[in-house]
C-alpha cells in the first residue's frame, strides 16, 4: 500500500511528518512521490491562524478533488487529515466533512502506521529493513532537518491557540533527541535546526539545553546546529551566553527571537514579556557575542488599542537594532483565545495598510543592512544546481526562510577549469558580491570543496 504525505505549516510539522513516513514504513507502507500514485493520501495540517486554517480548508478540497477524479478511474484512494487542525475542529470535520476516511489529532504521529493499519484492515508486512527504511525517510536534495526538542507550551499568550491543541509544554529525553539527529547523520544531514513553540524552555534549567548542544557539537557529519524560537527574555540571554563561554564551533551566528511587538502597553494586552529597552539589550548582547549574528524577528500588527505611535515605535526599532530579517503577521482573532474578545474591533483594513507601510519602510531600510556584507567571505552550503546558477546559503540565513546566494554558473567552462564539479550538500567559500531583493548575489572564492 502506498502513501503521500502532504505537509502544510511551520518547520515543526516538517519533523512531525518524518515522525510518520517512519511509522508508515516500518509498519510496510511504501512510499509514493505524488498524490495521484497513493492508496493513501495524508494531509499534516496547520491551524496556527486564520490563513493557515484557510490553507488547510483548500488543501483537503483539492485533495478530495483528486481522490473522486481516481474513483472514477478505478482506483480507491483514503484521504486522512492528521495533525493541528484535526485536533481543533474534529466535531467540524465529521460533521462537515464526512469524505474524509479518517482524521486524528496531535501527539499520534509516530503511531500513524499503526493507526491507519488498523483503522483499514491492512495485514502487517514482516521482515521490515529498518536501516533501508530510514534511507527512504528523507529527501536526497535536502541537508537540513528541522528536530523537535520539545512540544507544546505553558506561556498563554493572550493571542495564540497553540496551548489549544498542542497542549502544555513538554520536553523530549535528551537520548530520544541524539538518536533522532544520529539517524539524520546517516542519511546525509548536515545542518540540524531545534525547533519547538517555546525553544528556551528546554528541559528543567538553562543549563539543559547547553548540554544537548554540547551532545550534538560531538556527532560526526554534522556541521551546523540551529536554534529556533527563542522567546525574547532573561533565559535566552543567558542560553547565549551560556553558548558563547562553551565556544561551540558549529553553533551557527543566528537568533530567531520573534518579540510581537515593542510598545510595552501592547505587549502586556498579548501577556508577553518585555519592552522596548529590554530586547533592544538582548539583540544587542547578541551581537556582541556573536559579531558575525545575524537576527530574525516577528510583529504581530494590529493588536487591541495599537496606535499609530506604537507602529512608529517599531519602525524607529528596527532602524536602531539594523534587524537583517524580520516577517510582520496580521492579528487573527483565534476562538477560545483571551484575545478573541477583540475580534469585533478588528479592522482588516486598517491592519493590511499598516503592514504595508511597514514592509515597505523595512524593505528600503534593508538595502543599506544587506550592502554592509558586501565583500565578505561566508561558508556556504550548496543546495540547488541550476542551468546557470548555484543556489547556496550562509549560516546566517535558515533554510526555506531567509535569504540564498546566487551564484552564476557555466558548466563547460567549470569544468574546463576545475577538476571537481560543485557538489550538492558540501560547504564553498562565498564572497558577496551584490543583491537583488532578499537574496545576494556571489562569488565562489575557491572552487575545490572546504574542509569540514
Amino acid at each position: 500500500m502506498k502513501y503521500y504525505i502532504t505537509t502544510l505549516g511551520c518547520p515543526k510539522n516538517e519533523a512531525d511528518s518524518r515522525e510518520m513516513d517512519k511509522s508508515l514504513l516500518l509498519e510496510g507502507f511504501e512510499k509514493t512521490q505524488k498524490p495521484e500514485n497513493a492508496d493513501f493520501h495524508i494531509i499534516n495540517t496547520c491551524a496556527f491562524i486564520e490563513d493557515a486554517k484557510k490553507e488547510t480548508i483548500q488543501t483537503i478540497f483539492q485533495a478530495l478533488e483528486l481522490k473522486e477524479f481516481l474513483i472514477n478511474k478505478n482506483k480507491d484512494q483514503k484521504l486522512i487529515v492528521v495533525g493541528c487542525f484535526a485536533e481543533r475542529y474534529h466535531k467540524e470535520i465529521e460533521i462537515e466533512i464526512p469524505e474524509i476516511d479518517y482524521f486524528f489529532g496531535t501527539g499520534l504521529y509516530h503511531r500513524t502506521g499503526e493507526l491507519i493499519r488498523n483503522k483499514f484492515q491492512i495485514p502487517l508486512k514482516q521482515n521490515v529493513d529498518y536501516h533501508k527504511i530510514l534511507k527512504n525517510i528523507h529527501s536526497p536534495k535536502k541537508f537540513y532537518a528541522p528536530v523537535k526538542i520539545s512540544e507544546g507550551c505553558n506561556r498563554n499568550c493572550s493571542f495564540c491557540a497553540i496551548p489549544l491543541f498542542r497542549g502544555n509544554f513538554r520536553f523530549r529525553e535528551k537520548s530520544e533527541i541524539i538518536k533522532e539527529i544520529l539517524e539524520l547523520s546517516g542519511m546525509g544531514i548536515k545542518e540540524i535546526c531545534l525547533v519547538s513553540q517555546d525553544t528556551n524552555s528546554y528541559g528543567n534549567h538553562y543549563n539543559d539545553i547547553i548540554n544537548l548542544l554540547e551532545e550534538i557539537e560531538q556527532l560526526k557529519g554534522i556541521e551546523w546546529i540551529r536554534l529556533l524560537y527563542l522567546y525574547p527574555d532573561k533565559k535566552t540571554q543567558k542560553i547565549l551566553q551560556e553558548i558563547h563561554k562553551n565556544q561551540f564551533k558549529k553553533f551557527v551566528p543566528y537568533l530567531e527571537s520573534p518579540v510581537q511587538h515593542v510598545s510595552e502597553k501592547v505587549l502586556k494586552k498579548m501577556n508577553r514579556f518585555g519592552n522596548y529597552e529590554f530586547f533592544k539589550e538582548l539583540f544587542l548582547m547578541a551581537r556582541e557575542l556573536f559579531p558575525e549574528l545575524e537576527i530574525r524577528t516577528s510583529f504581530l500588527i494590529g493588536f487591541s488599542e495599537e496606535t499609530s505611535e506604537d507602529i512608529e515605535l517599531i519602525k524607529q526599532f528596527i532602524e536602531e537594532l539594523q534587524i537583517e530579517h524580520i516577517s510582520f503577521f496580521a492579528f487573527s482573532p483565534e476562538e477560545n483565545t483571551p484575545a478573541y474578545q477583540y475580534a469585533s474591533s478588528i479592522n482588516k483594513k486598517e491592519i493590511i495598510e499598516k503592514i504595508n507601510d511597514l514592509q515597505n519602510y523595512y524593505n528600503e531600510l534593508l538595502k543599506s543592512i544587506m550592502i554592509k556584507n558586501y565583500n565578505k567571505i561566508y561558508k556556504c552550503i550548496l543546495e540547488k544546481i541550476k542551468p546557470k546558477e548555484l543556489h547556496l546559503r550562509r549560516p546566517q540565513a535558515a533554510p526555506e526562510i531567509d535569504d540564498i546566494v546566487i551564484v552564476p554558473f557555466d558548466y563547460k567552462s567549470w569544468k574546463e577549469k576545475y577538476s571537481q564539479l560543485p557538489k550538492l550538500g558540501e560547504f564553498y567559500e562565498v564572497e558577496i558580491t551584490d543583491s537583488i531583493s532578499y537574496d545576494y548575489i556571489g562569488n565562489i572564492k575557491n572552487p575545490v570543496l572546504m574542509e569540514h
